[in-house]
C-alpha cells in the first residue's frame, strides 16, 4: 500500500494551463455585431444553458440575442470533464424524504430525460463531439460507502426503473483496472463526449436557427420599464420582453437576487501526456466515466481518442494553483493507478461550476426574468434540459413544466456571493476523506 500512496505524476516541463478540449478551438476574435433595438428574448451566459434556449425559441420562431462577457462557452460548458449523467445530488432517498416519492420519481425521470435530450441535439444537428453511452462506474473508496451506495439503490429500484447494478470488489477488475476501490455501482445510461466540440456544435445550430449570439460583451445593467427589459450592454442598449440568465457559476452581481443564492465552487483537471492505449484500455476497461465516493470526489476518464486519461476533482485547501495544482492532482491519480508513476501532465485548467444550498437544480420565470442555474457540477446534459424548459416557459408553452417548478431557491443570511465558507468546509471534506484512507489502509 506505501508503493501506492507515493505514486505521483508529474506536471511537464511545458504544462499548458489552458483545457485539453481547447487544443483545436478557433479563439479568434470575432467581428463586432449589430445589436438589434428590441428582441423577443435576451439570454445572458453562451454556455450550454444559455445556447439551448435559444435554440429553442429560435426554432419557434421569436427573436433572440445571448450575451457572453467572455467567449461563448469559456466557463463551465468547454472546461468540464464531458461526462453526461442522470444523478442528482441528493439521491431518491433525500429526494422522497424532502417531497415525497412521486415528486422524487419525477426529478429522476427528468434527470434521465436529460440524457435522452442531449443525445437528440447531438444527433438532430449533427454535432460531431465524440458522443458515446458507455456508461459510468461509480467506485466506493470504503466498504461503508458501497453499502450505502447498495442501499441508496435499492430503493430507488422499488421506485422507478434504473439501469444500474452493484459490483462486488472481486469483480470490478472489469470496470476498473485498480485495486484502490470497495467495489461500486454501475450505471449504463450515460456516457461522455467532447465538451468543447459539444458546445461549438450548439453553437453553430443556435446561429443557423437565427439567434444572435455576440461574445465578449458583458452585459452591465438591467432596468425594467412598463412593458420591457432594458440591457446595457458594452456595445449599447438591446429591449427584450423576457430576460433569461443563464451564468451558472459565472452568476454575478447583474442579477444580485440570483447572485447571493448561487454557491461558485472551483473544479479542477489535469490531462496526461499520451499513453500506450492498451495501458489506458487496461485501466479503464470500455472507455467508462468514472466518479468515486470521496468527498473532495475524483472524477476521471479517457480522452475520446483513448490515449489519455483526465481527473478531475476539488482542489480543496491549501494546494494552491498552477504546478503545485497539478502536482497535487497527479498524485490522486497516481494513488488511484500506481501504473502511471512518473507519466507527464501536459494540461492542467480550472472553471467554476454551481451548487444551491439543497443542491438541487434551479429553474424559474417570474415576470420577465427567468434563470437556470446550479447543477452541483453534474450539468452537462442537465443544463442543456433546463435551457430548454426555461425557453418554452418564455414562449409560454405548457410542456415547459417542470418537477423542479416552485422549489425553493435558498437563501442564507450570512451570504451575498462571496463563498467565504468554502475553505473550512473544503477542509473538513478533505479530512474526512484522510480518515477513510486511514482507516483502510489506503
Amino acid at each position: 500500500m506505501s508503493a501506492r500512496r507515493r505514486a505521483r505524476l508529474r506536471p511537464a516541463e511545458d504544462l499548458k494551463f489552458e483545457p485539453y478540449w481547447w487544443r483545436e478551438r478557433d479563439r479568434s476574435p470575432p467581428p463586432e455585431p449589430d445589436l438589434p433595438e428590441r428582441v423577443d428574448v435576451a439570454i445572458v451566459g453562451g454556455g450550454y444553458t444559455g445556447l439551448s434556449a435559444a435554440l429553442t425559441l429560435a426554432r419557434s420562431g421569436a427573436s433572440v440575442v445571448v450575451f457572453d462577457a467572455e467567449d461563448p462557452g469559456d466557463g463551465a460548458s468547454s472546461r468540464n470533464g464531458g461526462m453526461f449523467g442522470d444523478r442528482l445530488k441528493p439521491g431518491y432517498g433525500g429526494l422522497a424524504h424532502r417531497f415525497g416519492a412521486a415528486r422524487a420519481v419525477a426529478m429522476l425521470d427528468e434527470a434521465s430525460a436529460s440524457v435522452e435530450f442531449i443525445e437528440r441535439l447531438v444527433i438532430d444537428n449533427d454535432i460531431a463531439c465524440d458522443f458515446a453511452r458507455m456508461g459510468r462506474f461509480y467506485p466506493a473508496v470504503t466498504r461503508a460507502h458501497y453499502e450505502s451506495m447498495a442501499a441508496s439503490l435499492e430503493a430507488e429500484k422499488a421506485a422507478r426503473p434504473v439501469q444500474a447494478e452493484m459490483v462486488p470488489a472481486d469483480e470490478q477488475s472489469q470496470f476498473i483496472g485498480s485495486r484502490f476501490y470497495a467495489g461500486g455501482r454501475l450505471h449504463h445510461d450515460t456516457g461522455g463526449l467532447h465538451p468543447a466540440k459539444f458546445h461549438d456544435g450548439l453553437l453553430a445550430a443556435a446561429r443557423a436557427a437565427g439567434a444572435l449570439v455576440v461574445g465578449r460583451t458583458a452585459v452591465l445593467g438591467l432596468e425594467e420599464t412598463d412593458s420591457a427589459m432594458v440591457l446595457e450592454t458594452s456595445l449599447g442598449f438591446v429591449t427584450a420582453e423576457t430576460v433569461l440568465i443563464c451564468t451558472n457559476g459565472y452568476t454575478g452581481p447583474l442579477t444580485p437576487e440570483h447572485q447571493a443564492r448561487v454557491v461558485p465552487v472551483t473544479s479542477a483537471i489535469v490531462a496526461t501526456d499520451e499513453l500506450d492505449p492498451d495501458l489506458v484500455r487496461r485501466l479503464i476497461p470500455g472507455g467508462r466515466m468514472i466518479a468515486d465516493s470521496f468527498n473532495l470526489l475524483n472524477y476521471y476518464r479517457p480522452s475520446p481518442d483513448g490515449r489519455r486519461i483526465l481527473l478531475g476533482s476539488r482542489p480543496g485547501v491549501g494546494v494552491g494553483g498552477g504546478r503545485k495544482l497539478a502536482d497535487h492532482l497527479g498524485r490522486r491519480l497516481g494513488e488511484i493507478f500506481p501504473e502511471l508513476d512518473g507519466v507527464a501532465l501536459t494540461h492542467c485548467w480550472w472553471g467554476k461550476v454551481a451548487f444551491s444550498f439543497d443542491g438541487l437544480p434551479k429553474i424559474g420565470l417570474e415576470g420577465r426574468i427567468g434563470h437556470a442555474m446550479c447543477y452541483a457540477g453534474s450539468g452537462v446534459a442537465m443544463s442543456n434540459w433546463m435551457g430548454h424548459k426555461l425557453a418554452q416557459k418564455a414562449l409560454g408553452d405548457l410542456a415547459g413544466r417542470s418537477a423542479f417548478d416552485d422549489v425553493e431557491f435558498p437563501e442564507r443570511f450570512f451570504y451575498g456571493g462571496r463563498p467565504w465558507f468554502l475553505g473550512p468546509a473544503m477542509a473538513w471534506y478533505g479530512f474526512r476523506d484522510s480518515l477513510s484512507r486511514l482507516r483502510h489502509g489506503r
